[in-house]
């Protein structure tokens, strides 16, 4: 009866090589993950807007194909959803590009402005209250702490220009840059209407009432407006980012070309390292075929040894990973984090390909004559 862990010891009798093993699993862990990272933080940065969305249905114009083609809607319209039965508040969502001036070298760098009514807040971008206050003096703003350094460091309390314009900082929230906007700014509707009268919304964010059924009430607002807008959730918008992002630009096939790499790294490092093992052990492994142990019991020994590389390497991936998507995160401000649907993709990934070398190297045991090898 095969000693419980046999295939871990025989493999652990090298500590050295136990170690190199790791790493060179790890290698291929940390490519896996990072490739893998920075897909899942561009698409989570292109559909950032979708992500900070307070409210149950979002309203865009027909044409506006993604959230970063600026189609805008119809002031009119928020006020038309407003009357629908089943809506509590239709609150408009503007998008401008601005230049700011940098306070250190004076140069004018565009960034995104964002507006809304000072007494609704329609994003998850800080203290909603807090918000609506310092909104509601004119020519008050709010700046985007997560901006990309470009802009020089700007405090609360600061006087910036914007399009030539003074305004006061009058505090800070969170809502981070993208692969297109390096930053944002968050003014009032009044104080973007007042340089920007013709300006119109990008967007309409609905608030349903206490009991409205979701479903209904957007039959109705589709309903009672023109043919000229669409209404989503924020999450079937959230969706629609990301499969216009796969869809338009070939990341899906760079990054996943990326992954196939790593996954080829490591199934060749575990197969040369257990291939290595059975060479040395071969007249061990031999002897145990010739007193009838039973194919499957080598499987299981190789198998057990393979789950030690693969488990071990993937720890250790995972921490140096984790140290690299900080790094990563930091240089680029996008949303580069370790998730359970990362960390379990990789994980399985990673154990499947040392199962299958392992299997694929077990074949020099099976194909091996006892009686050549004394």
């Amino acid at each position: 009866m095969q000693s419980p862990g046999l295939g871990i010891r025989l493999l652990a009798l090298s500590s050295r090589r136990l170690a190199a093993a790791f790493a060179g699993m790890a290698v291929a862990v940390v490519v896996m993950f990072v490739e893998l990272g920075l897909l899942l933080g561009i698409l989570d940065s292109q559909a950032l807007m979708a992500n900070l969305v307070i409210g149950d249905l979002v309203v865009v114009d027909e044409a506006r194909s993604n959230l970063h083609k600026w189609d805008t809607m119809d002031r009119v319209r928020i006020s038309q959803i407003g009357g629908v039965a089943g809506v509590a508040a239709s609150i408009p969502l503007y998008q401008v590009p601005m230049g700011l001036k940098n306070t250190d070298d004076e140069a004018i760098r565009r960034i995104v402005v964002l507006a809304f009514p000072a007494t609704e807040v329609p994003l998850a971008i800080g203290d909603p209250r807090e918000i609506s206050a310092a909104l509601s003096v004119p020519d008050n703003v709010l700046f985007d702490r997560l901006s990309r350094p470009i802009y020089a460091k700007i405090e609360p309390g600061q006087n910036i220009e914007l399009d030539g314009a003074q305004n006061r900082v009058a505090g800070l929230v969170s809502i981070g840059p993208d692969i297109v906007n390096d930053g944002a700014i968050v003014m009032s509707e009044g104080t973007l209407l007042s340089r920007r009268p013709n300006v119109r919304p990008i967007m309409g964010i609905i608030r349903l009432s206490p009991g409205a059924d979701l479903e209904d009430t957007r039959a109705r607002i589709v309903e009672n407006l023109p043919n000229d807008v669409r209404v989503y959730t924020p999450r079937e918008i959230r969706w629609r980012e990301i499969a216009f992002t796969l869809r338009s630009a070939p990341i899906g096939i760079l990054f996943g070309i990326g992954m196939l790499a790593g996954l080829v790294i490591g199934s060749i490092t575990c197969y040369q390292i257990l291939f290595n093992e059975i060479v040395d052990r071969l007249e061990q492994y031999a002897t145990l075929k010739a007193m009838g142990f039973s194919e499957m019991f080598l499987r299981r020994v190789i198998l057990e040894q393979a789950i030690l590389l693969s488990w071990g390497g993937f720890l250790v991936g995972l921490a140096a990973s984790w140290l690299v998507y900080l790094y990563i995160a930091g240089e680029t401000a996008l949303l580069v984090r370790l998730n359970i649907v990362s960390v379990s993709t990789i994980f399985v990934l990673a154990t499947l390909m040392s199962v299958v070398a392992g299997q694929l190297a077990l074949r020099r045991v099976l194909n091996a004559d006892p009686a050549e090898l004394y």
